[in-house]
């Protein structure tokens, strides 16, 4: 189980806390986008969608301590479910290259992801500021950020990706999340356990 800890300028030690995000529908105009890889490769929306019958999109922070929780739960996810339809892209945000190889080294995410933004890159003109800002979220750096995006609702063709998704403004809550992938995918509900009820 992943513990982070914070230290305040006391010394004194701060379990830090998860904040999950419920999913919810939402109606944003998510474009098909295409960043680079920490090697320079380009990677596009579309290239991993490609065949998905349920795509997540997760925007993090490298340093973000819930980016850091919601990885966890996003490799578990992916493991179970990627073999059955189930894409995933990561986008990191406000984050430069050596934090980014810091956190795969780290956490050793197994979905591709891509960067968009360093620290210079001013927040507003982000793709995540501007979409969760149409799905409500307020926070101030807003990340984990994470659209859930059904077959059905992507568009095959044009610079327009989807026009609806499942937000949650947040860490995913594992149980909610992986009853979506698993209704998208056509499997049975997954069995609860203690720490998916916990959630």
């Amino acid at each position: 189980m992943l513990c982070l800890l914070a230290f305040s300028a006391s010394g004194a030690v701060h379990k830090i806390e998860h904040q999950y995000g419920p999913l919810h529908k939402a109606k944003v105009e998510v474009k098909d986008f295409s960043f680079l890889r920490l090697e320079g490769r380009p990677l596009s929306l579309r290239e991993v969608a490609q065949g998905g019958r349920v795509v997540l999109i997760t925007y993090f922070a490298a340093w973000c301590h819930n980016s850091n929780y919601d990885v966890e739960t996003i490799n578990e996810l992916y493991a179970k479910y990627k073999d059955q339809g189930f894409a995933v892209i990561g986008v990191c945000e406000y984050s430069d290259a050596e934090e980014l190889k810091r956190f795969v080294a780290e956490h050793k995410p197994t979905y591709p992801i891509c960067l968009e933004g360093g620290h210079d890159t001013p927040r507003e003109e982000t793709s995540h500021f501007k979409y969760r800002r149409k799905t409500g979220d307020l926070r101030q750096w807003g990340t984990p950020f994470n659209l859930l995006v059904r077959a059905e609702d992507i568009k095959t063709k044009g610079d327009t990706f989807t026009k609806n998704v499942h937000a949650a403004a947040g860490e995913l809550i594992k149980a909610e999340a992986e009853e979506f992938i698993r209704k998208q995918l056509q499997l049975a509900p997954a069995k609860p356990t203690i720490q998916d009820s916990s959630h």
